[in-house]
């Protein structure tokens, strides 16, 4: 009798143990950005706005005294820049910046407002991707999700800055684009 008891309790075991072990195995991961929010593709569908260009070389492109590593505190060329991210995995966004416009006298700073970029988007963790076509060539570009912000880094971009005689130069430098929602 103590056998059949003692076996009893022990198949119990094995499946309390192999019950529960098979629950904590099923349940997925839950992604979170840096803040503890919970990421998924329903909670970055939205349209967010550029509100930094940071830069690793702090530049003076109004010309006021005042560097800044954020040329949206230096230039206008950037504002309007919106990138909506659809439910269906597509997305469209604006491409406003800076340029140098070159001759052989003389160089000057001037905006430039590009075509309507749209491709599509997936979320793996906080890592969003997003894929698109660049005449012919397909580009694909990640940021981290962090909260109700998209940050997109290069590491080693070009921007343009000015000289000591405010000549405008391409400079190369980390770029941190940051979009909020």
């Amino acid at each position: 009798m103590n056998i059949i008891k003692l076996t009893a309790a022990a198949v119990f075991s094995v499946f309390t143990l192999m019950t529960f072990t098979s629950c904590t195995t099923s349940i997925e991961p839950v992604d979170q950005d840096l803040l503890g929010n919970l990421v998924n593709p329903t909670s970055i569908v939205g349209t967010y706005t550029m509100t930094a260009f940071n830069t690793g070389i702090p530049t003076d492109l109004n010309n006021d005294g005042t560097t800044s590593i954020n040329q949206m505190s230096e230039t206008t060329c950037f504002n309007n820049n919106i990138m909506t991210l659809n439910a269906d995995h597509t997305f469209n966004a604006t491409q406003n910046g800076l340029d140098i416009n070159a001759t052989a006298t003389t160089s000057t700073m001037e905006c430039y407002s590009d075509p309507l970029l749209s491709g599509t988007w997936a979320l793996n963790g906080t890592i969003l991707t997003l894929t698109y076509d660049d005449a012919g060539t397909p580009i694909v570009e990640t940021f981290l999700v962090a909260s109700n912000t998209l940050t997109y880094s290069v590491p080693l971009g070009e921007i343009v800055g000015t000289t000591s005689t405010n000549e405008p130069v391409f400079l190369t430098s980390s770029i941190n684009v940051v979009y909020s929602r």
